[in-house]
């Protein structure tokens, strides 16, 4: 009668494995994810120039509130973290924007600072390739026989 394995070693361990092998695609679509959206913004977003409205003051640093219209004529007034900070912009200063069409009061950047998700790609193909490899080497881990005892001769 063979004896049934228990812990890790056994169906819960591959369990694991695959849940972690899982994971790490997950993460890797989502970094192809990443680069198809920085792809389509590029490609799609629309040029306009903005007016400072506000400047929003946040712990160190600060926002800018700025009005803009889209190429459709819409009228918007939208919130730009992702700018060059210096020289530092006062109310009433002009500069030139980059908007998505299909979300102008939300996804906005200044052309001076390009948009670059690279460190984020960079970051979840990394994490991507550590979960693969953890859970390659939790498998092996796992699946490990144990070593077989010398006997020792009876006394």
């Amino acid at each position: 009668m063979s004896e049934r394995r228990r812990g890790l070693s056994g169906p819960a361990g591959t369990w694991v494995t695959v849940a972690g092998l899982v994971l790490a695609l997950a993460v890797g679509l989502g970094a192809v994810a990443v680069r198809q959206y920085e792809s389509r913004l590029l490609a799609a977003g629309q040029e306009a120039t903005a007016t400072v409205s506000d400047v929003l003051r946040i712990r160190q640093g600060y926002n800018l509130q700025v009005e803009f219209t889209t190429a459709t004529g819409r009228e918007v007034s939208a919130r730009l973290d992702d700018f060059p900070r210096e020289p530092q912009l006062k109310i009433g200063d002009r500069l030139h924007i980059r908007y998505d069409p299909d979300r102008p009061d939300v996804t906005l950047w200044d052309v001076r600072a390009p948009l670059d998700f690279t460190g984020a790609t960079i970051f979840l193909v990394s994490l991507a390739a550590v979960l693969a490899l953890a859970s390659a080497v939790f498998f092996r881990l796992t699946r490990r026989r144990p070593r077989a005892r010398p006997r020792t001769p009876p006394a």
